[in-house]
């Protein structure tokens, strides 16, 4: 029994942590998840660039 006890705290506990924690607002998280994409984005053309680049490269070393 005494691990069903423990099971049962270990979920009291992680409410009582939830309650605790300062939740982003709506716009704010929205904020972030517009950077995150933008800067995703931004990197995935710059790394694509890149390749195409080096690809060319080495093809024209190859030949």
């Amino acid at each position: 029994m005494n691990f069903f006890r423990n099971i049962a705290k270990f979920f009291t506990d992680v409410i009582s942590e939830f309650k605790r924690v300062t939740w982003p607002t709506r716009e704010a998280t929205l904020k972030s998840t517009g950077v995150v994409l933008v800067l995703t984005i931004a990197v995935a053309l710059f790394l694509g660039v890149i390749d195409v680049g080096l690809s060319e490269s080495v093809k024209l070393i190859i030949r």
